[in-house]
């Protein structure tokens, strides 16, 4: 989930002249992830972050339920919310920090 994509989209709304407005369907997947960057940029802590993402699924419960029950082929656990999901992305970030940190700091296998 971070990849070429999402860094154009953090530079865009990072370098942005004016107010961003951001979204999705679901808000949980790319949205999801774009929220917890930035706010990991701003200084948030993990839990804060996890707190926020997981709202997605209480405020999406009965959109999703509804969505999967019209579309039987689709697994409602699929589609929900997952904290272990975004404490992956918080991990993947976590290691993206420390290898550039290592680079500053001349600490990095290069």
């Amino acid at each position: 989930m971070i990849d070429g994509q999402m860094e154009r989209i953090i530079c865009a709304i990072v370098k942005a002249e004016s107010n961003v407005l951001y979204f999705c369907g679901a808000g949980k997947d790319r949205t999801g992830v774009v929220s917890a960057i930035l706010l990991k940029q701003l200084g948030f802590s993990d839990s804060v972050i996890i707190e926020d993402y997981m709202k997605t699924k209480d405020n999406l419960l009965d959109f999703l339920k509804a969505f999967a029950a019209e579309h039987p082929e689709v697994n409602i656990h699929t589609i929900l919310p997952r904290e272990e999901n975004i404490k992956k992305v918080l991990a993947a970030l976590s290691q993206i920090e420390e290898k550039a940190q290592s680079v500053f700091t001349g600490e990095a296998d290069i």
